[in-house]
């Protein structure tokens, strides 16, 4: 043998690599998962690396606990205050449940939820500040009469319907909204209900002024109520002040 094929030979391997081929990929088997008596991996090491490795990360996962809590950051908790009573909240635990997250992984989803909500939510107490301004130095007052005079025309209604009870809430959460309201009341208080036909209010006889006298927006003093009784009246008795 010559100089250079002792070199070679001394270059070659003394072991056969060992290698599994999978899906087109060549990998190595580390010593520990090879049977060298049988020349192939060591499947039952495999099997048993593999569960103790699913148990460690088992281990250090978190529980999920018992009730999860809806705990905010403080910055946020001081700009919404989370429902528990939700449906929405209680579906949201029980799927956290299902897939066995903890408490710190569910408060993250409940603060990027809640982070949404609050920056589309309404600042009530701007809007309020805006709608004194608008109201000016009776705006308690006007308030209140709104107030009783949305009661007495939608109470009903809103009571049995959810959904008219929502869209209420949402079109006073403004300012916009309240001011809206008030403007279809003052409107429909001094002309009455519109007809498509006749294209103008209809006129108040005695009896809807006397029903009208027993409303609560008149007896809470509201303006623009007591002003249409009294041009009612003088309506239907220009030269009579005794009515």
């Amino acid at each position: 043998m010559t100089n250079t094929e002792s070199l070679l030979a001394m270059d070659d391997p003394a072991e056969p690599v060992r290698s599994v081929r999978f899906k087109g990929e060549e990998i190595a088997v580390p010593d520990a998962f090879w049977d060298g008596d049988a020349n192939c991996p060591n499947v039952g090491a495999l099997v048993k690396s593999h569960a103790d490795l699913r148990r460690k990360v088992s281990e250090q996962r978190p529980a999920a606990p018992e009730v999860y809590a809806l705990t905010l950051p403080e910055d946020l908790a001081q700009r919404i205050a989370p429902d528990e009573s939700d449906p929405l909240a209680h579906q949201a635990m029980d799927w956290a449940k299902k897939h066995g997250l903890g408490q710190e992984a569910f408060s993250e989803l409940t603060t990027l939820y809640y982070g949404a909500l609050a920056e589309n939510a309404v600042d009530r107490e701007a809007e309020l500040g805006r709608l004194t301004e608008a109201l000016g130095p009776r705006a308690e007052a006007e308030m209140a009469g709104l107030s009783q005079w949305v009661d007495g025309m939608l109470g009903d209604a809103v009571a049995k319907t959810p959904d008219l009870f929502h869209a209420l809430e949402n079109l006073t959460a403004t300012a916009e909204g309240v001011l809206l309201l008030k403007a279809f009341k003052d409107k429909l208080t001094e002309s009455g209900v519109p007809s498509s036909r006749s294209g103008g209010g209809k006129r108040l006889d005695a009896a809807s002024l006397r029903a009208l006298q027993e409303s609560d927006a008149y007896r809470a003093g509201d303006a623009a109520t007591r002003r249409v009784v009294e041009d009612g009246w003088a309506r239907l008795f220009p030269n009579d002040t005794k009515r």
